[in-house]
């Protein structure tokens, strides 16, 4: 297996936050893990060979194309490829999809669009290219040009959103709706269809994943084997809570929890440990 992890040009953040490369010679099913994708991040994913199939539990199985983009997930689904595979994934934040592509990201939540069919030859031109090289010192460069070229392409307007968005990260999902309303001076109804128009949830949603992915985060720093540590309680939070978030996103209770081992399912992102959105 070659795994490689690639960081974005200065330019593209906070909108691109990591890219990751991938090639494994193993042939036939490979059971991707749990939380290969964080909770709350969106991703485009090009499988230059291979096939890549997601199983969201409430929905219908669908095959990846060779260049898409996948909405978020918000409920437990599996994830398996057909290798041998190589592939390229692009990280992008809460309201990267809107900033690179321009799509209406709450039309394909636990979905995915198909960027080959999206009018933007860049992407077609990507995969091509990285079929092509050789060096992987050089895909770096290659995600750059295309993510900047697609990012030049928008107007870049409604950015209230992006700050809406980025606040509910620094309060760690701690934050009313009242409070949103009043900082931002927005009516609750304008407030909820712009963030779920950009970000492709709701708020309410946002700030859930939020608080959950903090909660697991501060669990998994305890390095217990055993589910033996109560969530602290807060107003905004509690036990009940983190295991209620936990069947969802998980597709089971939390009776044993097994922490990180630093592999290819664990990618570190802002210092938040990576969850099962692609459980």
């Amino acid at each position: 297996m070659n795994f490689h992890i690639h960081h974005p040009a200065d330019a593209l953040r906070p909108f691109v936050k990591q890219y990751y490369y991938w090639e494994d010679d193993t042939r036939g099913i490979i059971q991707l893990p749990q939380n290969l994708f964080a909770l709350g991040d969106q991703y485009m994913v090009f499988i230059l060979e291979g096939k890549a199939e997601v199983k969201p539990v409430n929905h219908k199985a669908f095959t990846l194309p060779a260049g898409s983009v996948l909405g978020h997930l918000t409920c437990a689904c599996q994830l398996q490829v057909q290798g041998p595979v190589k592939a390229a994934v692009i990280q992008l934040n809460a309201y990267g999809c809107y900033r690179l592509l321009g799509m209406d990201a709450a039309n394909f939540t636990n979905y995915y669009r198909n960027l080959l069919a999206a009018g933007q030859p860049v992407w077609q031109e990507l995969i091509t290219a990285l079929q092509q090289e050789k060096e992987p010192q050089r895909i770096e460069s290659l995600l750059d040009g295309a993510c900047l070229q697609a990012l030049s392409q928008q107007p870049g307007n409604l950015r209230e959103v992006d700050d809406m968005a980025d606040y509910l990260v620094i309060m760690q999902g701690n934050v009313s709706m009242e409070e949103l309303t009043t900082r931002y001076g927005l009516s609750r109804p304008t407030l909820e269809r712009l963030f779920s128009k950009i970000v492709g949830i709701p708020p309410q949603l946002y700030a859930r994943m939020i608080r959950y992915k903090t909660a697991l985060s501060a669990l998994r720093q305890l390095n217990l084997p055993e589910w033996q540590t109560q969530v602290a309680a807060t107003s905004w939070y509690n036990q009940a809570m983190f295991i209620k978030d936990y069947l969802l996103f998980n597709h089971e209770t939390p009776s044993y929890f097994t922490p990180s081992t630093g592999t290819i399912a664990h990618m570190q992102v802002d210092n938040l440990q990576q969850v099962a959105v692609a459980s």
